[in-house]
């Protein structure tokens, strides 16, 4: 029996259906294959980028300990101070390393002091002069202040808020003060005062180490740009000129003791802060190591944290980012 054309067409429509059904089947299994595909690839590429950024730590650390024996007293910048190295890659990446010395900073975890029973309170001084490195870097003074204060509350234990400080909220009314370390120096950016021009503008100054102390200044691996960290030690004895002067005078083989820096800035060691005067060290103990790998047209970043206090260089802490 011959079907009717309206049988016919109807079947030839449901063929044309089961066909275009099974199109859009395969399309969408071969597009995941494809997001499969590219995800395994890029995975490789972080893995092996990852490897690359291990090596950049290797050879930071062999470096380091081979300055420090070679000098243990001190450490004086040089080459490997401050400068972008570059190494290509036998797969046709780019591997850029710059290693800095990690205590030139003004430790944001250095504005409370640990206690015998664990807790931590706010350290005046190192309040004040982080409300002077504001200074130094031309925040209005009353902002400055309550600033250094909130970020004082935000690192101590206690619930008390120093004067002009904020132990209940943060710079958007989200955030309460951790009360403990700061993580991160991106981390000020929830304290009370901080806006997102203002971290941008302090955060090459500052640093999250991990102990609650001031961080220690070398004057030999200052580098001219950081010149307001040594200003703030003793704002009053030391201006933004003298102290990028002390950076660029320093003799060439280094400072080769404090008495010696303090005597070339015409300040006598006696006539600062005690706290200021200790600061001042040249034996280099935290270094930060600042690396990246290009490879494949994706860039991997990394930012190490090297402890030298022992012979041996130690990672105390590693961030990835992609570029």
């Amino acid at each position: 029996m011959t079907p009717r054309l309206s049988e016919r067409g109807a079947a030839l429509l449901t063929v044309l259906m089961l066909v275009a059904v099974m199109a859009t089947i395969a399309a969408s299994a071969l597009d995941r294959l494809t997001v499969a595909t590219r995800l395994a690839a890029n995975s490789a590429i972080v893995s092996q980028g990852r490897l690359w950024l291990g090596l950049a730590e290797q050879l930071a650390a062999v470096r380091l300990e081979d300055l420090a024996a070679a000098e243990p007293a001190r450490t004086v910048g040089g080459p490997w101070l401050g400068q972008i190295r570059e190494i290509r890659l036998p797969d046709g990446g780019l591997l850029r390393a710059e290693v800095r010395d990690g205590g030139n900073c003004f430790n944001l975890n250095g504005l409370a002091r640990s206690q015998p029973d664990g807790s931590a309170i706010a350290d005046p001084t190192a309040v004040q002069q982080f409300a002077d490195l504001l200074l130094l870097l031309s925040v209005d003074a009353g902002r400055a202040t309550g600033i250094a204060a909130a970020a004082g509350d935000w690192v101590d234990s206690d619930l008390s808020p120093l004067p002009g400080g904020n132990e209940e909220t943060g710079s958007r009314g989200a955030w309460a003060p951790a009360n403990a370390p700061f993580a991160d120096v991106g981390e000020l950016g929830a304290v009370s005062g901080v806006t997102p021009d203002l971290l941008t503008l302090v955060s090459p100054f500052l640093c999250a180490l991990p102990e609650q102390a001031p961080a220690g200044l070398n004057p030999n691996t200052l580098l001219p740009e950081q010149a307001p960290l040594l200003a703030m030690l003793a704002p009053q004895q030391i201006g933004l000129a003298q102290a990028r002067q002390l950076i660029a005078g320093r003799p060439p083989g280094g400072y080769t003791s404090t008495v010696d820096f303090w005597r070339a800035s015409g300040i006598g060691a006696n006539a600062l802060p005690s706290q200021a005067a200790e600061q001042v060290r040249l034996r280099s103990r935290w270094f930060e190591l600042r690396a990246e790998v290009s490879q494949s047209g994706q860039t991997l970043a990394s930012t190490t944290l090297l402890d030298l206090r022992e012979p041996r260089a130690r990672i105390v802490r590693r961030r990835y980012g992609e570029l």
